[in-house]
């Protein structure tokens, strides 16, 4: 079994999940499809009794848990889909290709003039 993100192109193998973690993952897989609230999946797939806390005797271990991951990357997902999460910065090499650049847009963001903060100087007198 297999996990696959085609927005960002992450793919996790899950081969080694036991039962009970594949029958989670499957909840998680059609939690995303019913497009649930974010916060609700959040408490459903990182909450104590989750199977990734279970048998772990360190937080590294927790980390690096493929399943950890997909949730993780499943939760971001949905945060993004409801507008709970900003997009990733990184924007993957098919949509660089197809987005033409737009001249009124500057090409960093401390290049914004902040309308409700008055200018102030680099050096302040004495």
């Amino acid at each position: 079994m297999r996990y696959h993100n085609p927005d960002s192109g992450l793919r996790i193998d899950l081969t080694g999940l036991d039962a009970d973690r594949q029958r989670f993952y499957r909840l998680a897989i059609e939690q995303f499809h019913a497009n649930v609230d974010w916060l609700e999946f959040e408490n459903f797939a990182f909450s104590f009794g989750s199977p990734i806390f279970k048998a772990v005797h360190d937080r590294q271990e927790v980390l690096t848990d493929p399943l950890f991951l997909v949730l993780k990357d499943i939760w971001l997902r949905l945060g993004i889909r409801q507008g709970m999460v900003a997009p990733s910065k990184e924007i993957p090499t098919r949509a660089k290709e197809s987005r033409k650049a737009s001249s009124h847009i500057p090409a960093h963001r401390g290049h914004m003039a902040v309308a409700d903060k008055p200018s102030v100087p680099s050096r302040r007198r004495r």
